[in-house]
């Protein structure tokens, strides 16, 4: 294989080779100020990013809170909006950005700025104020603190006519500045693709590195690539004749993968480590985005994870979750080929992939469809032989009394950020205590598979016992008792009973 030697066209060195030398100058001189302004120039555009890209997270942390409080005066009206603004003042959050700066503002009080330009905005919008370009314009000028506001907008009692047509107005202000900030998200994308460019053009120190490179890994933690079984010396063959199997069938892809979705064994296969489950939410096909995971943890590249995933993939088909077991058959067959390619032929594996190389994808494409194919056909054949034999448990949802019926308090999302407890009983109760088991009830529900998710949603018993009932006894059992945890269910005093069927 040729070697590639054009990537060293861009190298950019400070030395003495492409210095134009001025008669008053001294060479040494001229060098050291080049390499200086290298440098200089360098720090400057790093800075740069690190500023856009701090824009960025900024805009993020800011830009849903906007929102909630836009939501909150389409549903309140004035009253809400006002409540916000007395919040930031009189309970303020010291939550602020991470830059280190001693006079860094904190989010509240970025946004309680904003909610002082709107409502002022929105004023004298509501008294005739023109609007070019999204500013604000009185007799011709632009409105500013300066300006104040209308004198009716300061007083406490604010006429309904007004108080609607104010209202109306804050929540399009807001929606507006929400707009605002999107495109100045898209305009910094666009500005830190470009400094990236011009970053790349020239390879530097810094960028070089060595891929897989041996010094990079830790001895404690070997790379799982090393623990394919590697051939005997001569000398110890003929004692260890019978444990030393040396492969080298070019399919053995495939023939890996068929024993492993053959076997019945599924209990054999430990669970998903977090890292697995990560890797397994990659979407088919993303294969660049599965080379940059691999390049960052490498742990997935181990027998146990293409195992594990393997498994997952017949437990989501069994529970109906057609897409999370494609992407599991997928992301195995993606450890498989790397694990039988050894470190040296991962890169070269995922390039070809990654540009689209026809053959390549065609045979990967072939492996993936008799592999999902053959799981499929499995799980459907062990259900069918599960029912048939009347040996299949699973978990139902009954209530004791029949003439009770069960419902389900699902969360509409995580607790907002202005939360405030109302009605008979609330005022001994600890808000963060409340928001805290809010926030524990979405990541319960958030962490549900995606057909069980589905089927809450629909609020009716059967659909859910469905989706319990292709589950395992010990798995249902532990998605209700989280159901419980996060007062999901809604039932009678005397509850609900984990009735166990042969079905």
């Amino acid at each position: 294989m040729p070697l590639n030697y054009s990537k060293w066209d861009n190298l950019e060195l400070s030395d003495d080779s492409d210095i134009e030398e001025h008669p008053n100058v001294d060479k040494k001189s001229m060098i050291r100020w080049k390499q200086r302004d290298i440098h200089e120039k360098r720090e400057a555009r790093k800075l740069q990013l690190a500023k856009l890209k701090s824009e960025l997270e900024l805009n993020s942390v800011l830009r849903p809170r906007i929102a909630s409080i836009m939501t909150g005066v389409s549903q309140k009206g004035l009253d809400h909006y006002r409540s916000v603004q007395r919040r930031f003042k009189e309970q303020p959050s010291d939550e602020k950005p991470n830059t280190g700066s001693p006079n860094q503002p904190t989010y509240d009080m970025m946004i309680s700025q904003l909610l002082s330009d709107v409502f002022r905005e929105a004023a004298w919008i509501v008294d005739g104020a023109e609007i070019k370009d999204g500013n604000v314009f009185v007799d011709g000028k632009k409105i500013d603190e300066k300006s104040g506001q209308p004198d009716w907008s300061n007083e406490m009692n604010i006429t309904e006519s007004k108080k609607n047509g104010l209202a109306i107005t804050l929540e399009e202000r807001l929606n507006w500045h929400i707009k605002e900030l999107n495109k100045r998200d898209d305009n910094v994308k666009k500005e830190i693709e470009k400094e990236e460019k011009e970053m790349n053009k020239k390879i530097t120190s810094e960028g070089i590195h060595d891929g897989w490179d041996v010094s990079s890994v830790n001895k404690s933690k070997p790379s799982p690539l090393d623990d394919k079984p590697k051939p005997k010396s001569s000398s110890s063959k003929n004692k260890e004749k019978s444990e030393t199997i040396e492969v080298l069938n070019p399919k053995s892809v495939e023939a890996s993968t068929s024993s492993a979705t053959e076997s019945d064994d599924e209990d054999s296969f430990g669970p998903l480590t977090p890292s697995a489950r990560a890797f397994a939410n990659i979407p088919i096909g993303g294969f660049e985005k599965s080379f940059a995971f691999i390049q960052k943890d490498s742990s997935v590249l181990s027998e146990s994870t293409h195992d594990s995933l393997l498994a997952e993939a017949f437990e989501a088909q069994r529970r109906g979750d057609k897409e999370l077991a494609k992407r599991c058959v997928h992301q195995s067959l993606l450890v498989n080929y790397c694990r039988q390619l050894g470190r040296d032929g991962v890169g070269l594996f995922f390039q070809k992939m990654i540009t689209r190389n026809p053959k390549s994808i065609e045979m990967f494409v072939q492996d993936f469809n008799q592999t999902y194919g053959r799981i499929a056909q499995r799980t459907a054949e062990m259900i069918a032989q599960e029912e048939a034999s009347g040996e299949r448990e699973q978990i139902q949802l009954v209530a004791e009394d029949p003439s009770m019926e069960i419902g389900f308090n699902l969360p509409d999302g995580p607790p907002p950020a202005d939360l405030r407890l109302e009605g008979e009983g609330t005022k001994e109760m600890d808000i963060e205590q409340v928001k805290a088991f809010l926030q524990r009830k979405w990541d319960i529900f958030q962490n549900f598979p995606d057909d069980l998710r589905n089927a809450l949603k629909t609020e009716k018993l059967d659909e859910v016992n469905q989706i319990l009932g292709k589950m395992k006894v010990a798995e249902a059992e532990d998605v209700i008792e989280l159901m419980q945890e996060g007062g999901m269910l809604s039932f009678s005093e005397k509850g609900v009973r984990d009735m166990t069927q042969q079905k």
